[in-house]
């Protein structure tokens, strides 16, 4: 790796500012949390998008597929390629949908439904020790509301 003090091509091109490496450090640790928790997911054969499908379905009986796939950020094909994986594991189901019959919504089985408390528990509680581990209580907190006053600030480009 080249001596920091020499300046980088890219920054010829435009300075690496603040914003920039806020950025950076933003991506660099979603990247660090998603390849620990996906760790943790290994035990039960899940990944962090099928522990999501698993979460919205526990929590709501049925969903169409367009509604999950806005809940746990995946275009629908890439989830219906999810959903078919996880129905040949026996955790989801598809069933048709009263109002629409062009629209099919997704369940968990039985099976799914069994296992979703005790993976979300043994889930939920990883994720709380690791971040008391991370941060204290109160970074969390400056966290939360700086995370969130970006994503409204992106939003809010967006609708421009």
């Amino acid at each position: 790796m080249k001596d920091n003090l020499h300046e980088k091509k890219s920054s010829l091109c435009f300075p690496m500012t603040d914003a920039i490496k806020a950025y950076v450090a933003i991506q660099r640790a979603h990247d660090a949390v998603s390849r620990h928790v996906s760790k943790k997911l290994i035990k039960w054969k899940l990944s962090v998008p099928k522990y999501g499908i698993i979460l919205h379905l526990y929590d709501n009986e049925s969903l169409p597929l367009s509604e999950l796939s806005s809940l746990i950020f995946r275009g629908n094909s890439n989830l219906t390629t999810l959903i078919t994986r996880m129905e040949k594991e026996g955790w989801v189901e598809r069933v048709d949908n009263d109002g629409d019959r062009r629209v099919k919504k997704i369940r968990l089985t039985e099976k799914g439904r069994e296992l979703a408390p005790k993976i979300i528990s043994e889930y939920r509680a990883f994720l709380h020790q690791m971040m008391m581990n991370c941060l204290l209580p109160n970074d969390q907190k400056v966290l939360i509301d700086l995370l969130s006053k970006l994503k409204e600030s992106i939003l809010a480009i967006g609708r421009d």
